[in-house]
């Protein structure tokens, strides 16, 4: 996986509330966009899961969606990992 995958996520802030962040993931197939409560950030940055999470949503994604918002919160989050 790169290094760069992470920051570049970082830059992509779509918007940012209270209790979530959205972000666009970084894919030249697909226009995917990640809202993900708080809480649940600050678990999934500290090791590679956040990252290993979003290249299984882009493996997993239907190629004849063209725009989606896949939300994860501190009940579904498990399911993605």
């Amino acid at each position: 996986m790169q290094k760069g995958f992470m920051h570049e996520l970082e830059e992509n802030v779509l918007s940012d509330s209270d209790d979530a962040k959205v972000f666009l993931v970084p894919s030249k197939k697909e226009h995917l966009a990640v809202k993900i409560d708080k809480n649940i950030l600050g678990r999934l940055k500290d090791d590679e899961k956040l990252e290993q999470m979003l290249k299984n949503l882009l493996k997993m994604n239907s190629k004849s969606t063209t725009k989606e918002v896949i939300n994860i919160n501190k009940r579904n989050y498990r399911i993605f990992l």
